[in-house]
């Protein structure tokens, strides 16, 4: 159902691209870095061998010959979860819409962190739930304002028994939450009462190579943990994982199958097939390398056209596909949208990131998918559209 309590639910529009734009919009992975050829000699083997079942329905349970590449991507963070608590969905998008289908009642109050994932949003809401933004630090989500914000709403009259968060290189400010702050967000979890649900597309992608652990492997049965092979693999197979607390497992499968009826049987083995040949480690050291690049190209980018003591700050994510850019003087950065268009670049403004209308003097810059030869002409497009719309 879609909700009336709040902002229509809706998408920035991340993966449309003109003739000459620089986009910096769209979080997509970098494909060139892909074994193509390896690839496809993997699918033509499969196809070949086994087309009659890769092609067909599935039943809505994670193939078991798929669970060794999930069970190494979760453990190189800590992570880890029994078989027959793995749900298939198709990326985490399809696991947050499950997880508020399945497991909210329609009017409760979901808690997040903000700025917060768009698709996050749009998902709880289209599930008729409730938004409130919890308050945070320099680190991210503050552990005492979650209790604040809990007792108040509940005083108040309301179900609030859900956090979402996504505490690695989080989308869109590109910050990690500390190993201390989850312990300290954790014990307010378990005081209140709280199911977290952990999205963690990025999480792998650091760019010294080092994991923070996820809060899945401190608190499993108190994390509902989406995971996808999107950002690590690629994301056109749409294919992903929820690691479940063993009681709502069933549910969570129940509410899967009926929103997509089966997982598909071909993008599952593409992926055994790639794992049990090459495992994870080259491909995600290989991906890491080029958005460190990136990054660093932007973060130089940004230093020398915009400068550091102007009206623009942000800080040089350590991992993931973003940086976060904000105005000191504040304002809405809606308005750069037309100069940005008019000098042949793209963003996504801040206020797709806001639960209640914040964050519009912001905006979000994506490095991950940018041809690295592009990268500087795009920043100083983008400065002049900065410096236009400033002065319109």
């Amino acid at each position: 159902m879609w909700t009336t309590t709040g902002p229509a639910a809706e998408m920035p529009r991340l993966f449309e691209r003109g003739n000459d734009v620089i986009s910096f919009s769209g979080g997509l992975p970098d494909l060139d870095v892909l074994p193509l050829e390896a690839i496809s000699g993997q699918l033509s083997r499969l196809v070949r061998l086994g087309g009659r079942f890769a092609f067909q329905y599935a039943t809505p349970h994670v193939s078991t010959a798929l669970i060794p590449a999930i069970t190494d991507l979760m453990a190189r963070e800590g992570a880890g979860a029994a078989p027959e608590n793995l749900v298939p969905t198709a990326g985490s998008q399809m696991g947050l819409l499950a997880v508020a289908l399945g497991i909210a009642t329609p009017g409760e109050t979901v808690l997040c962190q903000s700025p917060a994932y768009p698709g996050a949003t749009a998902a709880f809401r289209t599930a008729g739930l409730r938004l409130c933004a919890v308050p945070g630090d320099a680190d991210g989500m503050a552990p005492d304002g979650l209790r604040e914000t809990v007792l108040r709403l509940r005083a108040e009259g309301h179900t609030a028994r859900l956090l979402y968060c996504n505490p690695t290189f989080h989308n869109p400010t590109g910050r990690t939450l500390p190993a201390a702050h989850r312990v300290r967000l954790l014990e307010v979890c378990q005081e209140l009462d709280l199911l977290v649900i952990e999205d963690n597309p990025y999480g792998l992608l650091s760019f010294d190579g080092q994991c923070t652990p996820a809060l899945q492997g401190t608190a499993p049965d108190r994390v509902v943990y989406l995971g996808t092979f999107s950002k690590v693999f690629a994301p056109g197979l749409r294919c992903g994982w929820i690691a479940a607390p063993a009681r709502l497992a069933r549910t969570l499968r129940t509410t899967t199958e009926v929103i997509a009826l089966s997982p598909s049987a071909l993008a599952q083995a593409a992926l055994t097939a790639f794992h049990q040949r090459a495992g994870w480690t080259d491909l995600i050291d290989t991906y890491r390398r080029a958005y460190r690049e990136r990054c660093a190209l932007m973060a130089d980018a940004l230093e020398d056209k915009l400068g550091t003591s102007g009206p623009w700050m942000w800080e040089r994510p350590d991992g993931g596909f973003y940086i976060w850019l904000r105005h000191r003087d504040g304002g809405d950065t809606g308005r750069f949208t037309r100069a940005a268009t008019e000098h042949g670049v793209s963003f996504v403004p801040g206020g797709h990131f806001g639960v209640d209308g914040e964050h519009s003097d912001a905006l979000r810059l994506s490095f991950s998918h940018v041809p690295k030869q592009r990268i500087a002409e795009g920043v100083a497009r983008l400065a002049a559209a900065l410096r236009e719309g400033d002065a319109r």
